[in-house]
């Protein structure tokens, strides 16, 4: 096992260092150019322009500006904004918690939502709670996060006079004054995400109810509960976990609009702020971020199969 994870570990050197290339030039080709924001003055001269560009770096060619940027995030520093001159670090690092306390709350919803909703529909094939089941899912399917997000904001509003305060504060700070502030936009995201993953159960749990182990489990004389939540449970659970982890990883980058509806200053509205103005190292920073939670969560997720599963070793040929 501990060769297994170092290996995965050295491996996410070379994922990571692509990532990194691949986010520095897609900034470099997206249309706009910094200094028209840092210059408002529409009658600045081009040697003005020429002299900010000097100044922030952007006149020299690719290959050192990269070489540049990837240099100061391997000592740990990720550079400052172009407009507000402020650390990117400390911004991302303000805003990276609010992102994962919406994410980790949307998730914990999906997943309370999901699982049982799939077993049951699963153990109870073909009844009506089974076709309940299966609309719901397909319902949250298809509702748009950002159109449920809008609903969960304006309707308490009309009903009952309530929106979520504002500005934002840590569960550190004020515990029942965050929970106010996360809890609609965690099911505006939980709610559509637990669709795929009631779906995923159903269908794992189906197929696992009709192995030979099971039907030997029954023939025991185990009860049905028993038998689903001992015996069928953890087999069906590998590919629903694969599914848990890639949604979180999904939300903790996709909160863009749901942050920006609900006014919670975390990564996804930071990012916007910053693509809208054209400020390389915010978005450098926030983007390769998300990639460095992302492969990390594909380890975590591979060193849980063993787990549910004892059967999968991780050894040297692994």
């Amino acid at each position: 096992m501990r060769e297994y994870v170092l290996r995965r570990l050295i491996m996410l050197v070379p994922v990571l260092l692509a990532v990194s290339v691949a986010i520095f030039l897609l900034m470099r080709v997206v249309p706009g150019d910094v200094t028209h924001f840092i210059l408002q003055d529409a009658g600045t001269s081009q040697e003005d322009v020429r002299a900010l560009r000097h100044e922030i770096g952007l006149d020299v060619p690719l290959p050192e500006q990269y070489v540049r940027w990837i240099g100061g995030v391997l000592r740990g520093d990720l550079g400052r904004s172009l407009l507000t001159h402020r650390s990117v670090g400390a911004e991302l690092r303000n805003a990276a918690p609010v992102s994962l306390e919406v994410a980790l709350l949307a998730i914990i919803i999906s997943v309370v939502v999901a699982v049982p909703a799939g077993i049951l529909s699963a153990v109870r094939q073909d009844s009506p709670l089974d076709y309940l089941a299966r609309f719901v899912s397909v319902g949250a399917l298809s509702i748009p996060a950002f159109w449920l997000g809008t609903l969960l904001l304006v309707l308490p509003s009309i009903w009952f006079h309530w929106t979520p305060p504002t500005p934002y504060s840590g569960f550190s700070v004020h515990p029942w004054r965050n929970i106010e502030q996360i809890i609609l936009p965690a099911l505006a995201l939980g709610l559509p995400a637990s669709g795929v993953t009631m779906r995923m159960v159903r269908a794992q749990m189906l197929e696992v109810l009709r192995q030979d182990y099971v039907r030997t489990a029954r023939a025991k004389g185990l009860s049905g509960r028993l038998v689903v939540w001992r015996h069928a449970l953890k087999n069906t659970m590998i590919p629903v976990v694969t599914i848990i982890g890639n949604q979180l990883g999904f939300l903790l980058g996709g909160t863009v609009i749901t942050e920006t509806i609900f006014s919670l200053p975390g990564v996804g509205r930071l990012t916007l702020d910053a693509v809208s103005k054209r400020d390389y190292p915010q978005i450098q920073a926030d983007v390769l971020f998300i990639a460095i939670v992302f492969v990390l969560l594909n380890l975590v997720i591979d060193l849980s199969y063993s787990w549910f599963d004892p059967r999968i070793r991780y050894g040297k040929g692994a």
